[in-house]
């Protein structure tokens, strides 16, 4: 059986958290810091409909995009902010990488199940 769909749904569990955690530190000034909320359930609906065997390639194909988005979105402030030479560590910056790096896991687990998949179709 494969378990990546209790991957994605885990991976968008841990998003969701990240960033309720990053809006209420942050004293719920502004509602980027629920951007990983949002990517997280982005992933977290398709790896639900992954659950069943007939949309399980749909499924997973929708929730690595999103780990896709998810990873690259981040460096779109991260990498600006650091060229102007105003990066700090501040529960923002922190939130936009913890996203990359679990987007980024996430991504890698999704690629070596696919490949797996059709391997195992030959």
């Amino acid at each position: 059986m494969n378990n990546m769909p209790q991957k994605g749904i885990i991976t968008g569990l841990a998003l969701i958290a990240l960033g309720l955690i990053g809006y209420f530190a942050g004293g719920m000034a502004s509602w980027t810091a629920l951007i990983p909320s949002i990517t997280g359930v982005l992933i977290l609906a398709p790896s639900f409909i992954a659950k069943n065997d007939k949309h399980l390639k749909l499924g997973m194909h929708l929730a690595a995009l999103f780990g896709l988005l998810g990873f690259i979105a981040p460096f779109g402030r991260i990498i600006p902010t650091a060229i102007k030479g105003k990066f700090e560590f501040s529960i923002a910056t922190t939130s936009m990488i913890l996203m990359a790096v679990i987007c980024g896991f996430f991504l890698v687990l999704c690629i070596q199940s696919f490949m797996a998949a059709r391997r195992a179709q030959r």
